[in-house]
């Protein structure tokens, strides 16, 4: 049989996946361009058809789906390896619940919660661009954890689209791997472009660039600071990058002259990345592009396969740090508002990597909402974290920490060092008090 005859014989429509679907299903939805989002979007003309839908997802590019709407609680809930922080209402309603985990074990160990701990999954969904003459489909700028859930057992649907882009790597499913296939016509992919840096992100983009040399290999997360570093970095040559997320920070380097990849001694002359998000502009660059790798982020993110980069400096950012150096970059006491991702991933294999680094930046304080609706500023350098707060990455590995007002070294460092270079770069207002806090803790 040809590809073209299989094709045919699986094509249907959205409206008969929809019929296929039976109260209390398990349904996975892949992430980035891979995200299904025709099929999210209609989802909840299905309210008073069908209940208790249950799907793994991680809203990445639809965050304003109806179904997501209170009054669809009977019709669907939601687990996820990753929470925007427009989706909190959906975990104070009880509707959605995170599951913790490092990026690289994104596919094995959901697919454990699925065997062992949830329920068997129905149906995997994915988006993905038009069959070439070889049967393929691409899942765009999603690779992280595809091959597990194909491989699951359940059914594969596959949600055409061309405004999927078609990369290299992993991402690749054959027309023989899918139970059905739909076309979707809306170009409905659309994401945010990178935040513009302020004065501060700037200054800390500054102190960086200057732990960055030609030939450095580089790891960029996403946010105003990344950014910041991205405008920075712009002056260095030949740079390589190999990073869990390919974002508009990293595109801008690239458009600079920045990147060549030319110096890497491991996927020379290749990008290599997880999944890749932001812009329009990031997925029209890494369509079709052979010099861009999406790969598994298990091989990806893995500290012993990072680290085999030479010279990779990992730049992350967090929410907050005590005065021994423990980040929690996740989240605020219980409300998640992204996720472990692979910062902890990256930060290891940089510091394993010979000649490499890690900085976890952050501004030196922020504004928290009181109850009365107005808003208070605290430092978010804090004698020991709050009770309850989530520790994303531990102080052993912590190497340097950068704020506004300057670069902390923590590698190697004592309790009393380390709680004195981060007081030196905390904020001026808050510095008396956190010395007398880490002296009543004997810090110092």
């Amino acid at each position: 049989m040809s590809y073209e005859e299989m094709y045919r014989q699986k094509m249907t429509t959205l409206d008969a996946v929809y019929g296929m679907l039976r109260d209390g299903d398990f349904i996975c939805c892949m992430t980035s361009s891979a995200e299904p989002r025709t099929f999210l979007t209609f989802l909840h003309t299905l309210k008073g058809v069908r209940r208790n839908l249950h799907f793994l997802t991680n809203f990445t590019t639809l965050k304003n789906a109806e179904a997501f709407r209170d009054e669809y609680a009977d019709l669907c809930d939601f687990v996820s390896p990753f929470f925007p922080t427009k989706r909190l209402d959906l975990q104070k309603s009880g509707r959605a619940s995170y599951i913790p985990m490092h990026l690289r074990n994104r596919g094995t160990e959901a697919v454990y919660h699925l065997k062992h701990i949830s329920q068997p999954m129905n149906y995997v969904i994915i988006a993905v661009s038009p069959m070439d003459k070889h049967g393929y489909f691409s899942s765009g700028s999603c690779a992280i954890a595809m091959r597990p859930y194909l491989e699951y057992g359940c059914k594969v649907i596959l949600e055409v689209n061309e405004s999927v882009p078609r990369t290299f790597g992993d991402t690749y499913i054959h027309v023989s791997e899918a139970d059905y296939i739909y076309n979707s016509h809306d170009n409905l992919l659309s994401y945010s472009s990178a935040p513009v840096p302020t004065d501060e992100d700037r200054n800390i983009g500054r102190m960086i660039a200057d732990l960055v040399h030609d030939g450095d290999t580089v790891q960029l997360g996403i946010g105003g600071i990344p950014s910041a570093c991205a405008i920075e970095f712009a002056q260095k040559r030949d740079l390589g990058i190999h990073t869990e997320m390919f974002n508009d920070g990293l595109l801008y380097l690239c458009k600079a002259g920045a990147v060549t990849n030319r110096k890497k001694n491991f996927f020379k002359n290749k990008t290599v990345t997880s999944f890749s998000s932001g812009s329009k502009e990031v997925l029209d660059y890494v369509d079709d592009n052979p010099g861009i790798l999406h790969l598994d982020a298990k091989f990806v993110n893995h500290p012993a396969v990072f680290s085999q980069n030479d010279n990779i400096i990992s730049v992350n950012t967090t929410l907050g740090i005590d005065l021994m150096g423990q980040c929690s970059s996740e989240a605020i006491l219980t409300e998640q508002l992204s996720g472990t991702g692979g910062q902890t991933e990256t930060i290891l294999g940089a510091k394993e990597s010979k000649g490499g680094r890690s900085v976890i930046a952050l501004h030196s304080t922020r504004n928290i909402k009181q109850p009365d609706g107005s808003t208070k500023r605290i430092s978010t350098i804090y004698p020991v974290h709050p009770e309850g707060t989530v520790i994303s990455l531990a102080r052993n590995d912590v190497d340097f920490v950068c704020t506004e007002y300057g670069m902390a070294a923590l590698r190697g460092a004592t309790l009393k060092e380390r709680a004195r270079a981060l007081i030196n770069i905390a904020h001026p207002d808050y510095r008396a008090e956190l010395e007398e806090a880490a002296k009543r803790l004997w810090l110092i």
